[in-house]
Parts: structure tokens; C-alpha cells; sequence
């Protein structure tokens, strides 16, 4: 599975809100600079998560975004889904009716473990895992 910019750049925008949970509202502008992401390409991006009711918006000088609920309960499978709708590696794994030859095939086991293991993986990372693991990482880096 490939990711798309679009879902990269929605998984860092995530993280950059979640740094401030329970603090402040994380401004687009702010995020776009942090993330070197395009401004306008991140306002299309935390349009599509506050629809999914990833995160919320604050209105007004110290608006921003906000999470919706707990860092550690936002995985990174909620945040890709999302943004990529989907992460099966060919479409008969979750839609049989899509191949004619889904009985017979003999790569479609191959197919299926990839999409479990992938599935798996990004189930087993919430948000705050990854703010630790880069909280744990400047620890380790030379002063």
C-alpha cells in the first residue's frame, strides 16, 4: 500500500493537533509551517477530518483545531481511512462480487494477509504513541 500525500500530510496535521490536546487550538497556519505543508492544500485536508468528526474548529483570534476526543484513542487506521478511504491492496478482498475468479485465485490468500497485517498495524499506533516515540527519540539524539 501506498500512501497518498494527502494522508501523509493528514497523519502529520493529526500529530500537530494532538501536541497541544487539552492546551489550545492548533491554528492551519500554524500547522502548514510546522509541517511544511501547502496552507491551502491543509485547509481541503482538516476540512475532510472535522467531517469525519476527527477534530473540531475553534472560530475567532485563538481559534484553530482541536481534537475530538482523546490522543490516545485516535488510531492511525481511523486517521487513514479517512483520508485514503481504503487500504485494501485489490478490491475483491472486501467486495468478492468485484472478480469473477475470487474462488479460484491462488494470489487472493497473499492479497488478504497483506490487507490484515496492514490493517493491524496501523490499529496498533494511536496518536499518542507517536508523540512518544518522538518524545523518546530527541532523548536519544547528541546535545
Amino acid at each position: 500500500m501506498k500512501l497518498t500525500t494527502k494522508c501523509r500530510y493528514g497523519v502529520r496535521a493529526v500529530l500537530e493537533i494532538a501536541k497541544n490536546y487539552n492546551i489550545r487550538p492548533t491554528s492551519c497556519r500554524e500547522i502548514a509551517e510546522l509541517q511544511d505543508i501547502p496552507e491551502s492544500y491543509l485547509e481541503n485536508i482538516l476540512i475532510e477530518l472535522k467531517r469525519a468528526g476527527l477534530i473540531i474548529s475553534v472560530r475567532g483570534a485563538k481559534g484553530g483545531f482541536l481534537l475530538n476526543r482523546s490522543p490516545s484513542s485516535f488510531t492511525m487506521l481511523d486517521i487513514v481511512l479517512v483520508l485514503q478511504k481504503s487500504i485494501v491492496p485489490v478490491d475483491c478482498i472486501l467486495n468478492p462480487k468485484k472478480c469473477s475468479k475470487v474462488d479460484s485465485c491462488i494470489a487472493r490468500p497473499l492479497w488478504q494477509k497483506m490487507y490484515k497485517v496492514q490493517e493491524n498495524v496501523l490499529k496498533s499506533f494511536t496518536t499518542i504513541d507517536l508523540l512518544d516515540n518522538q518524545l523518546a527519540d530527541l532523548d536519544c539524539l547528541p546535545i
